[in-house]
């Protein structure tokens, strides 16, 4: 009985182990990502904070994968918008997507994915902010990259 009770022991240590080398090499295969922000720069409007991160992912490093967030600031009865595109090596821009919350603290996010080698190797992406009151665009900034590509 003895012998029994130590070869399962050792059996679950060892299937303890294999599992936490599964999820650490799957960790370590992870892209960290990095933060941007749109704050201070042209697509920045008082009330809407555009902000997120982006990683280089896929198995060879090959696809840009941007989550994508923007928050009301601002108690203001207006919403917060967002506008997303990605910037082509071959100078022109994906089609924009938007993200639109509504009430302070309020936020909505988004995910997208490019194909490395079709986006701008300096900048791939670009933002803007916008206000929108009743479903009206009021006050928008400019198309501009966000921090830290900026």
């Amino acid at each position: 009985m003895k012998n029994t009770g130590q070869k399962v022991s050792l059996a679950a240590a060892a299937s303890a182990l294999t599992l936490a080398t599964v999820f650490a090499m799957g960790s370590s295969a992870q892209a960290a990502a990095t933060s941007w922000n749109a704050t201070d720069t042209q697509a920045d409007v008082v009330g809407a904070w555009a902000h997120g991160d982006y990683a280089l992912t896929g198995y060879d490093k090959d696809t840009w994968t941007v989550h994508a967030t923007v928050e009301d600031t601002k108690g203001d009865y207006a919403s917060a918008r967002m506008y997303f595109r990605w910037r082509l090596i071959s100078g022109g821009f994906s089609t924009p997507w938007q993200l639109t919350a509504s009430g302070k603290g309020n936020s909505k996010s988004r995910s997208d994915s490019w194909y490395r080698w079709e986006a701008d190797t300096e900048q791939p992406f670009e933002v803007k902010e916008c206000i929108v009151d009743d479903g009206v665009e009021t006050d928008c900034g400019g198309w501009d990259v966000p921090h830290p590509f900026n």
